[in-house]
């Protein structure tokens, strides 16, 4: 007999397996989407996005540039998230510890299947927590550093990419504040 899924668990394929996943989260109308590389372990146990230190870290930096609000001692952001409009996916759905532990054509696979499913949506802002939402999005060529970036995707989305979680605090609060401008722009704060 199976397990029960918790949370935002899912059965999904991917390449062909099917995989114990965190689905994917969408708001009946996106105004933003946050991409992650993939779920983590200890994300789908928990059947919750971004559970683990580094994710809380990075979520908590968005619920601080006013991305959604975040009520004390709250650790799952999709209901709050939800409410504001905002969205979570992965490019790869195949959980892993981090990048190094992708196959090959994973992260090729996962590019195709990302921007047809954010287009479809017409999601207008992405906001990537790593680099690798955004060169998936862009090409690597157009993918700049952290901050909103030059290029826009195939249908015109701004994108937005996070500082890295280990950043010194005064550089990812000077990228973070470029945060609230892209969503005065889209309806928020």
């Amino acid at each position: 007999m199976a397990e029960e899924l918790i949370g935002y668990q899912a059965v999904e394929e991917w390449m062909g397996v099917e995989y114990l996943t965190l689905r994917d989260v969408i708001p009946e109308k996106a105004r933003a989407m946050i991409v992650g590389l993939n779920p983590s372990p200890v994300s789908v146990a928990a059947g919750h996005y971004y559970q683990g230190q580094v994710g809380q870290r990075q979520l908590r930096r968005l619920a601080s540039a006013g991305l959604f609000d975040l009520p004390e001692g709250v650790r799952q952001f999709e209901a709050v998230a939800l409410a504001a409009g905002v969205g979570f996916t992965d490019i790869v759905k195949r959980p892993t510890v981090g990048e190094k532990d992708l196959v090959a054509g994973e992260l090729e696979h996962g590019r195709s299947l990302l921007g047809e499913k954010l287009g479809a949506l017409s999601v207008p802002l992405v906001i990537c927590v790593f680099r690798q939402p955004v060169e998936a999005l862009l090409g690597r060529k157009a993918a700049g550093g952290s901050g909103v970036q030059e290029a826009r995707t195939a249908w015109g989305a701004q994108v937005f990419r996070m500082p890295g979680p280990y950043d010194a605090a005064e550089k990812a609060s000077a990228v973070m504040g470029e945060l609230p401008g892209l969503l005065s722009r889209s309806g928020r704060r």
